[in-house]
């Protein structure tokens, strides 16, 4: 069986990144300081949608991780909730946003799930989350997202795909085909979809070795950091559901 068909190629769970905040270990052999897409700042494509007046309203940051996306809006003035499956990452959360002296609301909650948020959010930002779930979670998430934005309401989401090796670093990345079938009209309107780069501190020394074992060549930035590929969905929940 070669690479292509095999199960993924990075052995993390779907719902559990708690050993990777804590700094265990969370894959074969593999421990980082902290997780790769924890930069210490928002993200690029974040920072850009917002400043692009895509992100309005109030703000749901969906799989937040450290907080830094959700903080950052929050400074600006949004009313920004952040949910993680993560404990310690909430944690950490809500002492950068302290740090700060922000109020952003984080709390722990599964993001196939989503209860207590019912039609709450005019924007939802999802960075690097659905290609952690399998196909079956994936369509429960999508269902939560529906039941928490507004009519009209906004989705925003980075997801590795598999056409740029991304069984190498994520357990199920989504294809631009899949992502048309989860997000569907008469539900669904997508306005934007592209390819983008997602920006991380850098990788450990063996997914860097995986990366040149299958001929995997990602961009870095300045300070020697890959950049991943993603691709890039805006989407609007319709009007009515009726």
């Amino acid at each position: 069986m070669t690479d292509s068909n095999a199960t993924p190629k990075v052995d993390m769970t779907t719902s559990d990144f708690e050993p990777m905040y804590r700094g265990d270990e969370f894959s074969t052999g593999l421990v980082l300081e902290r997780a790769p897409w924890d930069i210490g700042r928002p993200q690029p494509l974040v920072v850009e949608f917002e400043q692009q007046g895509r992100i309005t309203g109030e703000v749901l940051d969906i799989g937040c991780g450290p907080g830094d996306n959700a903080v950052h809006l929050a400074g600006l003035g949004y009313v920004v909730t952040g949910l993680d499956v993560a404990p310690t990452a909430i944690a950490q959360a809500r002492g950068r946003a302290a740090a700060r002296g922000l109020a952003v609301d984080f709390a722990v909650a599964d993001a196939t799930v989503l209860e207590g948020y019912d039609s709450r959010f005019d924007t939802v930002l999802s960075s690097g989350l659905l290609h952690n779930l399998d196909p079956r979670q994936q369509r429960e998430h999508v269902d939560g997202l529906i039941r928490v934005l507004k009519p009209g309401g906004r989705l925003i989401q980075f997801c590795f795909t598999p056409a740029e090796h991304g069984d190498l670093y994520s357990p199920h990345p989504v294809s631009e085909q899949r992502l048309r079938s989860l997000f569907a009209e008469p539900t669904w309107s997508i306005t934007a979809l592209r390819t983008g780069r997602l920006e991380t501190n850098g990788l450990a020394d063996q997914m860097l070795e995986r990366f040149t074992r299958h001929d995997f060549h990602p961009e870095f930035d300045e300070a020697g950091a890959p950049q991943l590929p993603v691709l890039v969905l805006e989407a609007n929940k319709a009007l009515s559901l009726h």
